[in-house]
């Protein structure tokens, strides 16, 4: 790699990172709901598909069932969550947001929506919807790789 791609590649690390950290502090009750990255990724893995086995999120997230069941006893204990039996397998256990976890999947919704309309605020509107299209596509590919 060029040294000028690589600084390149560092000014957008840090700008996205300068982004993410004034979106944060604008969103202080985010914070305050007292979860850590992983504990987010899973209620928002859950609050964007609605119940599923444990072992899916699990296999989505790259987390090891180990890890996937400390993660979800602590997310049951405070009352973000509920195991359910599977209708169909007896095997597998789902996953369910409470409305305690719809309410913080809520905030994960909100607070992503600040850091793109303030990444997005000082655009045309069809550079906007550009760039939105883009995000849009870059996630459902993703979606589809996993």
């Amino acid at each position: 790699m060029k040294g000028r791609d690589k600084h390149a590649d560092d000014h957008h690390g840090k700008a996205i990172m300068s982004l993410v950290h004034r979106v944060t502090a604008r969103n202080a009750e985010r914070a305050t709901l007292g979860l850590n990255v992983r504990q987010r990724l899973v209620i928002q893995s859950l609050g964007q598909q609605n119940a599923r086995p444990i072992a899916a999120i699990s296999q989505q997230l790259g987390f090891t069932p180990s890890t996937m069941t400390g993660l979800v006893d602590r997310l049951e204990d405070q009352g973000f969550l509920r195991r359910e039996s599977h209708p169909s397998d007896r095997r597998a256990t789902l996953l369910c947001l409470t409305r305690k976890g719809e309410t913080a999947y809520r905030r994960e919704v909100d607070f992503y929506r600040a850091l793109v309309d303030e990444t997005l605020s000082e655009l045309g509107d069809d550079a906007k919807r550009l760039v939105l299209d883009a995000l849009a596509h870059l996630g459902r590919t993703t979606s589809a790789a996993a």
